[in-house]
């Protein structure tokens, strides 16, 4: 008898083992997503907050810019 549902259980565990692995790749696919959000987000607020360096360089410009109107008129 034992031999007769070999076969089936043999099948049974490969079924669970490819249902393992693709819920093992929807996780991994999760968390990169999770992570691409976080670093877009970071970003988002660097450049709304005016942290990042181009943001920095262009109120520097601005400001010679007003000085320089202000001196001309």
């Amino acid at each position: 008898m034992n031999n007769l549902l070999t076969p089936l259980t043999t099948i049974f565990q490969t079924i669970e083992d490819k249902i393992n692995f693709i819920i093992l790749l929807f996780e991994g696919f999760i968390l990169i997503i999770i992570l691409l959000i976080c670093i877009w987000i970071y970003g988002f607020v660097r450049k709304n907050l005016g942290i990042d360096k181009q943001t920095k360089e262009l109120i520097k410009i601005r400001k010679l810019l007003e000085k320089e109107n202000k001196n001309e008129k």
